[in-house]
């Protein structure tokens, strides 16, 4: 471990329990780290963020509703700290399924069983210093990519985000050196992630449109559901904020556009009509988003998801 520049790095450490907190520390000094930080709440560590950059979190979860979850979920949508793509693993005395689920989804970057070799930690640290996982983004997740098959995921592609433990770890950067290539490739990699999540919000709105429609079509299937409008009008909220902050003026224009038509519907009137409407901002807002594509190739890949969704045992 000796060729590594852990010193270079920054670490936060929450744990809840002091001793741990204080073991943790320990073993990171082990490894050569020195510049180390422990809290005892989320809260600390989530003010902690917001005035320096760290390159290496270590959060324990010790429940299946533990606050680490939403924090790390934040940190990767860019709603807590300056660089969402701090290398972040977890640790736990409870590794039930649940809590394993929990800590995957929230965009963690690896989990940690209680009690662990120091070994074992010092391994994961190399390897996401050295080959860690490109970025994946969907409707409801920002973090590495764990697919075992690409081909199923729907054309998402592996994003490269800036790792500023390797920045420094491994590439001996430090000081103004270090922060400024790190502000850039944080900066580039946010614009990716941004842009990445918009298109996804805005292929979320045309499915859920495309089952607007059918509701809407087909009276005997119970109606139109409000859940499905109210999602579509979640959908273009979170598009449009992101879109505001990436300067993305048409895309926040059409995603305002998309939640004035859902208020239609929800008026009542004319309800199919509103959703073919919607149908069509989706395509407009991929295309929008994905110059690269055309009308055509959006709206038949809108309907060969729908497809898929039904066959799977939605109906509508």
């Amino acid at each position: 471990m000796n060729q590594f520049r852990y010193d270079l790095a920054t670490v936060g450490v929450y744990d809840p329990v002091a001793m741990n907190r204080t073991g943790m520390r320990n073993v990171l000094y082990m490894l050569g780290f020195r510049d180390i930080e422990t809290y005892a709440t989320v809260d600390d560590l989530r003010q902690a963020c917001s005035e320096r950059d760290f390159d290496l979190l270590s959060l324990e979860a010790s429940k299946p509703n533990d606050p680490a979850y939403d924090f790390i979920h934040r940190v990767r949508r860019g709603g807590i700290g300056r660089n969402p793509f701090a290398v972040i693993v977890v640790t736990t005395w409870l590794p039930e399924s649940q809590l394993v689920r929990r800590v995957l989804d929230s965009g963690a970057d690896d989990l940690l069983c209680r009690p662990f070799a120091t070994n074992m930690l010092a391994e994961r640290i190399r390897t996401h210093a050295l080959a860690r996982k490109g970025f994946v983004v969907t409707s409801d997740y920002v973090g590495p990519d764990r697919r075992k098959d690409a081909a199923r995921a729907g054309g998402t592609k592996p994003i490269d985000v800036v790792n500023s433990l390797k920045l420094k770890a491994v590439d001996g950067l430090s000081g103004l050196a270090a922060q400024s290539a790190l502000q850039i490739a944080v900066d580039d990699g946010r614009r990716a992630v941004n842009l990445e999540r918009m298109r996804r919000a805005a292929f979320q709105i045309g499915i859920m449109a495309g089952f607007v429609l059918s509701q809407a079509e087909s009276p005997a299937e119970g109606g139109v559901r409000r859940a499905d409008l109210d999602k579509i009008v979640s959908t273009a909220r979170e598009l449009a904020a992101i879109a505001e902050t990436e300067d993305a003026h048409q895309a926040f224009k059409t995603a305002g556009t998309v939640a004035d038509v859902v208020r239609k519907a929800l008026e009542g009137s004319e309800i199919a009509k509103n959703a073919q409407i919607l149908v069509r901002l989706s395509v407009a807002l991929q295309v929008t988003l994905s110059p690269d594509l055309n009308e055509n190739a959006c709206k038949a890949e809108l309907d060969e998801t729908l497809e898929r969704i039904r066959a799977r045992g939605r109906r509508a």
